[in-house]
């Protein structure tokens, strides 16, 4: 694709990047949950990020990002990186835009000495991923809100009462604080 950039965010693409994750979220439980900017901007743009995001610009337009963080194989024992994200928007789909994300990605962890990258995808997306990676079939796991606070509050307790103490799965949509 021409004029295509990906480039590494920076604080003042903090909007466009929320309008991109926003589409992100379209069919995703949070898809209307109300994402804080400061927030994102803590994530990605802080002194200490969490993560590290790429946009993806065609005539200076954000169209798609990508995020990801540091990881360790243990097994290894090298550097890499984990994919947290990648978003292409609808109008730019099939033109290899994923690809171009997905390749600075792969620059940025082997310029930050890393050799790997990791990430989930959908398996409608297993054919793109596929073609270069090594899939596998896997099962995750998401601990969060009301569950992992509950889990999170059993640290030091017996085992037995731990068991005793485990959260129904419902609780991880029940927000520890809804105002946020």
């Amino acid at each position: 694709m021409r004029d295509l950039i990906v480039r590494r965010a920076t604080p003042e693409d903090a909007a466009a990047l929320g309008v991109l994750i926003d589409g992100f979220a379209k069919g995703h439980p949070a898809e209307h949950h109300a994402r804080s900017m400061n927030r994102m901007r803590d994530a990605f743009f802080a002194n200490k990020p969490v993560g590290h995001v790429l946009l993806a610009e065609k005539s200076g337009t954000a169209i798609g990002f990508g995020a990801w963080r540091e990881t360790n194989d243990v097994f290894w024992s090298v550097y890499g990186g984990a994919g947290l994200g990648l978003y292409v928007a609808p109008p730019h789909r099939g033109l290899g835009v994923a690809l171009c994300i997905i390749a600075a990605i792969c620059a940025e962890i082997r310029n930050q000495g890393g050799h790997f990258l990791e990430a989930s995808y959908d398996p409608i997306m297993a054919s793109l991923y596929e073609r270069v990676g090594v899939g596998r079939i896997e099962r995750a796991c998401h601990v969060s809100a009301i569950a992992f606070e509950t889990l999170a509050a059993a640290t030091g307790m017996p085992a037995r009462e731990v068991v005793g103490a485990l959260p129904d799965k419902a609780m991880n949509h029940v927000p520890v604080n809804p105002g946020i």
